[in-house]
């Protein structure tokens, strides 16, 4: 985490990384559409990210989020669950009892017909925060403090989860790459 930091900038966004799917969820008024990383629509497959998108005091906005099944401690089921679940076009309203998801939403790509792309991370979440409310946005700290960052990578492992994304403020949104401005962290285990 220390190394990540130093990466990346003196002070930075770390935010959990989570093993679910990766979804980017679309709404213009009532039209709300969810998408996977390679673009399938599964807003069919996904009833309860629509209703939460629809929640939302906004009319037009594009966010960036990961869809994850959890247990009823909050806790990450094994991907698979969650992976099935979001392929699965039979039976939806049954595996939804089965096997809800939830979003965490870490990024707003548009908002009201703007463009965010091209924004710094810090302004992009100004942004998010001012639309998607707290229980919704993945779990997040601005520190430059190692202690801090360290402290809040034990925090992600002990709730489960796979580790820390660390972010530059100043980094604008890269889709599908993984530049110098954001760098994961995960616990290494060697034999």
């Amino acid at each position: 985490v220390v190394d990540a930091l130093a990466q990346v900038g003196a002070r930075a966004a770390l935010e959990w990384k989570l093993d679910g799917i990766r979804v980017q969820i679309h709404r213009n008024g009532n039209d709300i559409r969810v998408f996977t990383r390679t673009l399938d629509d599964i807003s069919a497959r996904v009833p309860e990210l629509v209703e939460v998108t629809a929640a939302l005091d906004v009319h037009d906005v594009v966010l960036d989020g990961e869809a994850i099944a959890l247990d009823e401690l909050g806790r990450p089921r094994p991907f698979q669950e969650t992976a099935a679940r979001t392929s699965s076009r039979l039976e939806v309203e049954t595996l939804r009892g089965a096997t809800p998801l939830t979003v965490f939403v870490f990024d707003v790509l548009q908002l009201d017909g703007e463009p965010a792309l091209a924004k710094p991370a810090h302004e992009r979440q100004r942004l998010l925060d001012a639309v998607v409310p707290p229980g919704l946005r993945v779990p997040r700290v601005i520190t430059d403090d190692p202690a801090d960052a360290t402290a809040f990578f034990a925090e992600a492992i002990a709730h489960g989860h796979e580790g820390v994304v660390v972010k530059s403020l100043d980094a604008p949104y890269e889709a599908g790459r993984r530049g110098a401005g954001w760098v994961k962290v995960k616990p290494r285990h060697t034999l």
